[in-house]
């Protein structure tokens, strides 16, 4: 007797367990997939979540719909904010460099990372970075050089020959253009046959420390081979002088760890003179850490301290670096239209509160192209909005994300309205996370029309393939800024083979 109401007993604890669990996974179910979601900012990443999919019988037959539903999935479900900031806390415990000894470099008190020990409490008490000047003071020459430091040996500067910075006149050897630019006539140089065997299989980016290459980065050989052959089939889609030019962004946490070393020369990177060996002639990579190492040891602002992005500065002296390849030139620095906000606190701070990153704010540029520009940000082939080039409602707690009102979006393009309207207006793609924001101003005052293209965000569905929107709107080069992190992670990349 006593075992049968044993038995019935289990019985209605197991149904009632198995009822639990069913009404959990509705509820959990109809969160996830019948409560109506629109679109949503995440300030841990700095980009959208994914939206709900629409089923459709075409969305359900070319697979649309299933990567839509588990790149949702995997944005919407419970908890996910903090799994990420517990990630981001082991990850910052482990770090290579914290913010204390980047301060350290305002007190002249410089040790060498890798043996560096964890500061006590009463070294945490840091010394006010002394003040400096966001934008150097204008001079006779308006982009200072950009040759890449000294290498510590006889090795051959990492830069192609055809890209070396000391073949390129600076752009203040050419008077300012009183129209608009012609793309220059001269053919580009055919290059040199190449072997990836001959690379190494691991390509790193270095820091110079004196005689010494210290590693800061590195990626797969098979890695750089995937992103070469997708730079090679956008440029096969340019006309015959058209350039496809790429770089790849070390973020600042990486970068600024050069000014912390005792005796820094400079950083190198062998990811881009891969890239340009083994790709077709006219698409040119430009490697730009090897760029701004230079200014950075010279005290030039190029680099934020308390965001991972690079300074709007330090965007144009690479990509007027770019620009060159395809024959243009920009105005100085100053002649940008400007304002800036002071205190800036970014991304870095964002996420880590730190009282040292409060006690050394940033300055942020927040600059607007020379002429007046229309931005129409697209939904459809058809379909647009008109947004602010300037969008002063951005994240205020990124505030980065003013330029165009952050990345999002199909197919941002800016055009020049101060133009004559004609069909065959010179025009340039961008393909760029948010590194490529604060480069717009530049890129919408060389072109006459300049198109932002984000393939995070970028709906095929409803736009179409890329390689048909660069066909039908006329796009004569290709430019292409991304950050490490990306770069590393084939996160554009990936996403751009799909939508080409």
């Amino acid at each position: 007797m006593a075992d049968r109401r044993k038995k019935k007993k289990n019985r209605v604890l197991s149904f009632a367990a198995c009822l639990a669990l069913v009404a959990l996974l509705l509820i959990g179910g109809y969160e996830l997939l019948l409560v109506p979601r629109g679109a949503a900012f995440s300030s841990q990443e700095n980009r959208m979540l994914a939206e709900r999919p629409v089923l459709s019988v075409r969305a359900f037959f070319d697979g649309s719909f299933e990567d839509g539903l588990e790149s949702y999935l995997s944005d919407r479900f419970p908890g996910r904010a903090g799994i990420i900031d517990f990630d981001r806390d082991i990850k910052q415990v482990g770090s290579f460099a914290t913010w204390e000894e980047y301060a350290r470099v305002a007190e002249n008190n410089v040790a060498d990372m890798e043996y560096q020990e964890e500061l006590n409490e009463e070294q945490t008490m840091v010394t006010p970075r002394p003040t400096r000047t966001p934008i150097p003071e204008p001079t006779a020459t308006p982009i200072p050089s950009l040759s890449p430091a000294p290498m510590p040996t006889d090795e051959p500067s990492p830069l192609a020959a055809d890209a070396s910075p000391a073949d390129t006149p600076a752009p203040s050897d050419t008077p300012e253009p009183t129209s608009t630019p012609v793309p220059t006539a001269t053919p580009r140089p055919t290059k040199p046959p190449a072997n990836a065997a001959d690379y190494p299989s691991e390509l790193r980016m270095d820091f110079l420390e004196g005689d010494v290459k210290r590693r800061c980065s590195d990626c797969m050989r098979y890695v750089a081979q995937h992103h070469c052959a997708l730079y090679d089939a956008y440029a096969s889609l340019l006309p015959a002088d058209g350039v496809f030019v790429v770089t790849v962004v070390p973020n600042s946490y990486r970068a600024n760890r050069l000014l912390v070393l005792d005796d820094p020369k400079g950083m190198v990177s062998e990811v881009e003179p891969f890239i340009h060996a083994m790709t077709a002639d006219n698409v040119i990579a430009l490697p730009t850490a090897d760029l701004l190492s230079g200014p950075m040891l010279e005290g030039v602002y190029v680099y934020f301290r308390t965001d991972m992005h690079w300074t709007p500065y330090g965007a144009y002296l690479v990509v007027s670096r770019m620009l060159q390849e395809a024959g243009e030139t920009l105005p100085p620095y100053e002649a940008f239209p400007k304002t800036q906000e002071s205190p800036f606190l970014g991304t870095l701070y964002r996420d880590s509160h730190s009282k040292q990153m409060e006690a050394n704010p940033d300055t942020l540029d927040i600059l607007t192209p020379i002429h007046p520009v229309r931005v129409r940000r697209y939904t459809r082939p058809d379909t647009f909005t008109e947004v602010p080039f300037i969008d002063e409602n951005a994240n205020p707690r990124d505030r980065y994300t003013v330029y165009l009102g952050g990345p999002n979006g199909n197919w941002t393009v800016i055009e020049r309205t101060d133009l004559e309207e004609v069909a065959d207006r010179k025009t340039c793609l961008v393909i760029s996370d948010s590194y490529g924001l604060c480069a717009m101003p530049f890129f919408a005052e060389a072109y006459d029309r300049a198109i932002l293209y984000d393939s995070r965000y970028y709906k095929k569905g409803e736009m179409g393939s890329v390689a048909d929107l660069i066909e039908s709107w006329g796009v004569q080069d290709i430019y292409m800024i991304q950050g490490d992190t990306h770069f590393y992670e084939e996160t554009l990349s990936k996403l751009c083979n799909g939508q080409f």
